[in-house]
């Protein structure tokens, strides 16, 4: 217990600066892009907008900030020959790293939890607060003209009211293999719990029944038309209830280049959709693995931290070298596999999770084999 307090002690705080670091930087290069278009908003606002994105960071940067205090601690530990102390005295470097392995892993943990709990609120929030702070309008009317996927309905409208949200023109459709259902509305206004649609028409059809030979054309037309509703006046409407929230839906298309906003759970559930194509099934699985290996990788970068440091990182200014190669290298693999897999080069699982198996095969030969670890 000694031993482990005296090595948070000189851990932590590096740790806590890697964050601050990393994550800053992280923030900062999404949002100097941007900064030609934030003009005249109040400071207060664009603090909160920035602060929203320190989660993303926090899960992006988090493995990174790990390999830099586990690569300055024990190369100094090293360098001051206090590992060898340590050893002589009869403690084992694998008995040292326990403490890093125990950060690793609450590291990875924290990191799943809020890829599922926090991200898909955060994300949203970022996406739909930009257009706010731009535009002065939510940004809806960016999706205008699109085909928007809204849980098993795809939704198209022609323009929006940016002072309201009001939507115009609006058409809702959902097939049910050889069903057919199609919904028109001259309005529509996003909701607590779906989409609410003014004077509309709602017609079911059943593509099936066409295969069926008939010589009435009238009972043709009666077997494939389903169902017919007609709204029987203005102040009627129909409420179209979906999980996705209009923040959700902005942030994913609108063009901005912001953060997915679907959480593991939600990826997995969408990866798994017979009724998805397959291009979105693939889409959902790239996210999904994507959302686990990153988290994952606060062992990963630790496993082969402790070797690199006990062996080379004899000073700062090495391990901060040894720290932006290994990153690099992860991102590397990481980008270029996301890559490979989104175009259907590669399984998804081998594109996302490359860096993570590369570098901890490594960092177990580092260990086992260079180390002599015991």
């Amino acid at each position: 217990m000694i031993l482990d307090r005296y090595l948070l002690r000189e851990s932590l705080p590096t740790l806590l600066f890697g964050v601050v670091l990393y994550s800053s930087l992280v923030i900062l290069s999404t949002t100097i892009p941007r900064i030609q278009w934030i003009r005249g908003v109040p400071v207060s606002d664009l603090l909160y907008w920035l602060a929203l994105q320190f989660p993303a960071a926090l899960v992006q940067t988090l493995p990174i900030a790990l390999l830099l205090a586990a690569l300055l601690t024990f190369g100094r530990l090293a360098a001051a020959n206090e590992l060898l102390a340590m050893q002589a005295g009869g403690i084992a470097l694998r008995r040292t790293a326990v403490i890093f392995a125990l950060l690793g892993a609450l590291a990875a943990g924290g990191a799943l939890l809020v890829n599922n709990y926090v991200l898909p609120r955060t994300n949203a929030l970022v996406g739909s607060l930009w257009w706010q702070l731009t535009t002065d309008g939510s940004g809806l009317f960016r999706l205008a003209q699109q085909n928007i996927p809204l849980g098993p309905f795809n939704l198209y409208f022609e323009r929006t009211d940016r002072l309201t949200d009001e939507l115009f023109k609006v058409r809702v459709e959902s097939w049910s293999e050889r069903t057919l259902t199609v919904v028109h509305a001259a309005r529509a206004v996003f909701e607590q719990g779906g989409l609410r649609l003014f004077d509309y028409d709602l017609t079911v059809l059943d593509l099936a029944s066409l295969e069926q030979p008939t010589a009435d054309p009238a009972e043709a037309l009666q077997q494939l038309v389903r169902v017919r509703t007609v709204a029987r006046g203005p102040g009627q409407s129909l409420l179209i209830t979906t999980s996705e929230s209009l923040a959700e839906l902005i942030t994913r298309f609108s063009g901005g280049g912001f953060l997915d906003t679907r959480s593991l759970r939600e990826a997995y559930q969408q990866m798994t959709d017979a009724g998805l194509s397959a291009q979105q099934r693939r889409e959902a699985a790239v996210l999904f693995h994507r959302l686990l290996a990153e988290p994952l990788a606060n062992l990963t970068l630790l496993i082969i931290a402790v070797p690199l440091a006990v062996l080379h990182a004899r000073s700062r200014s090495v391990a901060f070298g040894l720290s932006l190669v290994v990153t690099l290298a992860w991102y590397l693999l990481l980008t270029i596999g996301q890559l490979l897999a989104q175009g259907g080069w590669v399984p998804v699982w081998v594109g996302l999770w490359a860096g993570n198996l590369v570098l901890g095969c490594y960092g177990l030969y580092l260990l086992l084999v260079r180390t002599n670890l015991r």
